[in-house]
């Protein structure tokens, strides 16, 4: 039982051991002193540390990295000294673990440590005074083997302090080169990807340019178009008129009984036109509902409450024009059986089922617009281009603008989308977003009794453009 006890002690006392080692020393101050055999430089420490030291040229200086070290911040960082043996000692943070003193000297070194002083740990460096041979000496060669050995191992020491500085300047080129070369690389990524955001940004603002002008030459051509028809069909009213009353003065006294006459063409595209919706199946699916409150105006308007709304206020219209109405909710309700629990792929798949068991002629979903930014606003029309492509294109953009004219809102266009109820409908389908419900004077249009009605007259008349 004993031993365990002595064991677990020593386990916790080597962890604490390990954890203290493995913290960086924070090097506190540094402090130093000279006469004429040497200048000391003493550095406290709060931790053990491990160093290398090295001896530069050009200008002579002698360098001592400490591993795994931090610098006290309030640590003077240059010193002048007035000795022979060294001219300035300068200490810095050289990397993130290393901290770097610099000797300027051509004298030698002698490194050790010491326990205690303020902070636990002492690291000096002494700068000494190499001694000077006597001429007899320099000038006869060494007499004993001592006195070889000592001057090759001198030869030695010199030869590996300028073999480690020779590969400290190589590694700081090779890691100069390398910081360069990255930076190069990110440059041109950076500017790449500028590029690409650019040329992308530029090609969208041709894209919108083009389809604005198309938009414009389309509207253009209508009107004058509309406005042909106009002047064709008040011509030849004209001439009808001429004619009857040229036929009234030219009639006899006397009146012989006559078949009806057959309807004119111009009578039968009128009465096509008042009968366009008749037999269509048009499915009109009123979004959100129930739990799903949609997005909410800064009065607190609720898009469920006005696409229903609208929804009702456009089905007596389809109805007093002879279509038959399909509509996915008539109440404040969700659409799937499964009510609250369905998720919101179950509850859209159950609209998207209301059209296509119905075998509907087209489908329109009805939303609201909102965005964090309050001032966005105006009316888009969605499509998905993959059902009914070139159909699902034209029920949209008929609906929107028709709603643009009634509600006298911005038009965003219209646009391809994935949304799901646009994507899982068998037949030609839109979904259109009336206006912004986060837009103050939108949310307004949207809440009022007359912004309502205008609002159904604006798809109403869009469906009609489109099937005539």
């Amino acid at each position: 039982m004993k031993t365990a006890w002595l064991t677990l002690l020593f386990v916790a006392l080597m962890s604490v051991v390990v954890q203290a080692a493995s913290r960086p020393a924070a090097v506190q101050d540094l402090r130093y002193s000279s006469d004429k055999e040497k200048v000391r430089i003493v550095l406290d420490l709060t931790n053990t540390i491990e160093y290398r030291d090295l001896y530069l040229e050009n200008p002579s200086r002698l360098v001592v990295d400490i591993q795994n070290a931090i610098l006290s911040p309030t640590i003077k960082k240059e010193f002048l000294v007035n000795s022979p043996l060294a001219s300035r000692i300068r200490i810095g943070q050289f990397n993130p673990t290393t901290v770097r003193i610099v000797v300027e000297s051509s004298s030698e070194i002698n490194i050790f440590f010491l326990d205690g002083g303020p902070t636990g740990y002492r690291l000096v460096i002494d700068v000494i005074k190499v001694p000077t041979k006597p001429a007899a000496e320099i000038k006869n060669p060494p007499s004993t083997d001592d006195d070889k050995a000592k001057l090759e191992a001198e030869r030695k020491a010199r030869e590996e302090r300028e073999r480690k500085a020779k590969e400290e300047k190589e590694r700081k080129a090779k890691e100069d080169a390398e910081r360069k070369a990255k930076e190069e690389k990110e440059r041109k990524a950076k500017e790449e990807k500028e590029r690409k955001i650019r040329l992308e940004a530029e090609r969208k603002a041709k894209e919108e340019a083009e389809r604005k002008e198309k938009e414009e030459r389309e509207r253009k051509a209508k009107e004058e178009k509309e406005r042909k028809a106009k002047e064709e069909k008040e011509r030849k009213a004209r001439e009808r008129e001429q004619q009857n009353s040229k036929t009234e003065k030219e009639k006899p006294t006397h009146t012989y009984p006559t078949q009806p006459s057959t309807p004119t063409n111009d009578v039968d595209v009128d009465l096509g036109k008042l009968m366009t919706l008749k037999g269509k199946v048009i499915a009109i699916d009123p979004g959100h509902g129930g739990n799903d409150a949609g997005a909410i105006g800064p009065s607190g308007l609720m898009e469920k409450t006005v696409t229903l709304n609208v929804a009702l206020e456009l089905e007596k219209l389809l109805v007093a024009e002879g279509a038959t109405v399909i509509m996915t909710r008539h109440t404040d309700k969700t659409v799937s059986i499964k009510g609250a629990s369905a998720s919101a792929i179950e509850e859209l798949q159950a609209r998207c089922d209301v059209a296509n068991r119905a075998k509907a002629d087209i489908f329109i979903s009805i939303h609201a617009d909102s965005f964090s930014n309050p001032s966005a606003r105006g009316t888009t029309g969605y499509y998905y281009s993959q059902t009914e492509g070139r159909k699902s294109i034209q029920l949209a953009d008929n609906i929107r603008r028709a709603l643009c004219e009634q509600i006298r809102t911005p038009s965003r266009g219209t646009k391809p989308c994935n949304f799901y109820v646009v994507k899982n409908t068998d037949m030609p389908a839109t979904l259109i977003e009336l206006a912004f419900i986060s837009n103050h004077e939108e949310e307004s249009i949207l809440g009022s009794i007359e912004g309502v009605l205008k609002c159904a007259q604006g798809i109403f008349d869009g469906i009609e453009d489109y099937f005539g």
